[in-house]
């Protein structure tokens, strides 16, 4: 990834902690200025997703290091993705070595596996593919920048397929299994949805 948003990654991290720290505490004023211009911009976008509450609720936290850039706010929601669909292949790696499984089942969860491990695989390439769309400078469009918006639109596209055949490949087993499954993909699936809302929407910003 490039190094500007290595230091972004870290003040994300930063952001978020202060944010979820805040809740316990007393309430805090509403934003102002830049900062409430920076929310509207993310609240603006997450309005034409699939899961608009869920995606306040991802990247408001993120709304300081986007400003208003549609390709950082872009960047940060694929990052989130790829962190669900991380945890949700680990989850069903334990899922599926667990032993607690029919056969068919195991079989299945095997398959999911590797299908979120192809997932995992393209919204990382998406995540650094976007850092350097977020990088280049604004307004900037070249045949380049649009090559590397679609191969990201590709990518994430392929990403919720593999989560969608994931959960589909457990329609036949018992209810407790498919709800088991369920629980540790459809967010991951939500976010990417949401993601490539938000990719598409910036493409169809970007010239031809």
């Amino acid at each position: 990834m490039a190094r500007s948003l290595d230091c972004t990654s870290l003040l994300l991290s930063v952001v978020l902690l202060s944010c979820c720290c805040g809740l316990s505490g007393a309430a805090r004023p509403a934003p102002s200025g830049a900062a409430a211009d920076n929310m509207s911009f993310v609240r603006a976008w997450c309005a034409g997703t699939e899961y608009p509450a869920l995606c306040d609720e991802t990247l408001f936290p993120y709304a300081a290091a986007v400003g208003t850039s549609p390709a950082r706010l872009a960047w940060a929601a694929l990052n989130a993705t790829l962190a669900g669909a991380r945890s949700a292949t680990k989850a069903m790696k334990a899922m599926a070595a667990g032993g607690h499984l029919a056969p068919v089942a195991a079989e299945a969860a095997g398959d999911c596996v590797s299908m979120l491990g192809d997932a995992v695989d393209m919204l990382r390439q998406s995540v650094e593919a976007m850092a350097e769309q977020a990088d280049e400078e604004e307004g900037q469009a070249t045949q380049q920048a649009k090559f590397r918006v679609d191969s990201v639109r590709t990518w994430a596209s392929a990403a919720l397929t593999d989560d969608t055949m994931c959960m589909e490949g457990f329609k036949g087993e018992a209810a407790g299994v498919k709800e088991a499954v369920r629980g540790h993909v459809v967010g991951p699936a939500h976010l990417t949805a949401n993601a490539l809302g938000i990719v598409n929407a910036m493409a169809a910003q970007t010239p031809p």
